[in-house]
């Protein structure tokens, strides 16, 4: 007979200890307490499982640690809102906040003339450089074709020339990096952000895009033929012979034949080693002629080829650029909007604070009624709760 009077009141405790647990943690959620949510919905788990006077003392008892933490919050929270000067300093920092999202609009609308305006610099400087080194290198070439007999160091000069060429065009490329990445520091200076990495220029190797150079050859006539310049030099020889003879005659000199032999051999040495001199000079000269025209002919092609990968790397590192920008610049404004917004948000409950504090003294009272509640199923002995949970529950 005594079950049946016992029965009720354990269901009751049961109930208010629930019903307990139910507001806590709705007062957890409102306050954004995500532990004593876990502990409470542990807390819950466990009087679902194992109904008894035991679980019910231990779930009063966490209900109430979780309240107390819960009425700290509420404290902290009202002397915050107390603050006479919070308003003050919750409106500047609405203004600081509109300020600077203000100057990164404005900023972010000049990124795109001062990427391309960097851009152009740097093409220019490039092309300026590119044409600059080149002089150099046909100045030094024509003073070495000059110094030497090209048809003896032709195979020494071409790999002079593609080295040098080789070290110009790593030269050019190192300009494009070294520009490339201060108009990536520009950049981050203007949107106040970490500037875009740039480890190298998207451009061919040197080695590679000189050893593939063709050489052109001179348009000239070519070589003068063997029996023309025999010719040029038989023909001063005989010359010089028959100087000889006819001047022993017209003068009416009677010397000895092997005067007039000598005197003949002597003129033909003279003027056909003149002569022979003379096309030994022409031949290297043309010689030298070729090899200076030959030297313009692969600066063109190096010129040419060097421009399209000056003007293929701006392209690329622009567009790459641009891309990197467009990011920051979304990032950077959503993160502004974030701010702006938290401020406007804290601004406004400044502005509610009487009535925030006024919900804060009603929290107040309910958590210090739900402690009360929470005491009473722990200190009640289990003869007379049933009676004091019926009056709490009704």
């Amino acid at each position: 007979m005594d079950a049946t009077p016992q029965q009720p009141r354990k269901d009751a405790a049961v109930a208010e200890a629930r019903a307990i647990i139910e507001l806590c943690i709705q007062g957890s959620e409102a306050n954004d307490r995500d532990d004593l949510i876990r502990k409470l919905t542990t807390v819950r788990t466990a009087l679902a499982r194992h109904p008894g006077p035991a679980t019910v003392r231990d779930a009063a008892s966490e209900c109430i640690r979780a309240l107390e933490s819960l009425k700290i919050d509420l404290r902290t929270r009202r002397t915050t809102l107390a603050d006479p000067g919070r308003a003050a300093r919750l409106r500047a920092e609405l203004d600081r906040a509109r300020n600077h999202f203000e100057d990164f609009q404005t900023r972010s609308r000049e990124w795109p003339q001062l990427l391309g305006e960097g851009f152009s610099a740097m093409s220019s400087d490039a092309e300026f450089a590119l044409r600059t080194r080149a002089r150099q290198v046909i100045a030094e070439a024509e003073e070495s074709i000059e110094a030497n007999d090209p048809k003896k160091n032709g195979e020494a000069f071409d790999g002079w020339l593609r080295h040098r060429l080789a070290v110009e065009a790593d030269d050019v490329y190192s300009l494009l990096l070294e520009r490339s990445r201060r108009v990536a520091a520009q950049l981050g200076e203007q949107l106040d952000a970490p500037p875009p990495s740039i480890e190298s220029v998207p451009v061919v190797a040197p080695d590679r895009l000189v050893g593939e150079l063709q050489a052109r050859q001179s348009s000239g006539g070519g070589n003068t033929p063997a029996g023309t310049r025999m010719l040029g030099i038989l023909m001063p020889t005989y010359g010089g012979i028959m100087m000889a003879i006819v001047l022993s005659r017209f003068l009416g000199l009677n010397m000895p034949g092997w005067v007039i032999a000598v005197c003949a051999v002597v003129g033909a040495a003279g003027l056909g080693g003149a002569a022979l001199s003379g096309e030994r000079k022409r031949q290297l000269d043309r010689r030298r002629g070729d090899a200076k025209s030959t030297l313009r002919g692969m600066i063109d092609e190096y010129q040419l080829a060097m421009s399209k990968q000056i003007r293929d790397a701006t392209r690329l590192l622009q567009g790459d650029l641009r891309k990197a920008a467009t990011t920051v610049v979304n990032t950077r404004a959503s993160e502004f909007t974030d701010q702006l917004d938290a401020a406007r948000e804290a601004a406004d409950t400044a502005r509610n604070a009487s009535a925030d504090l006024s919900d804060i003294s009603d929290d107040l009272e309910s958590v210090a009624e739900l402690q009360a509640r929470a005491r009473r199923l722990i200190d009640t002995p289990p003869e007379g709760r049933s009676e004091r949970i019926l009056k709490t529950v009704s």
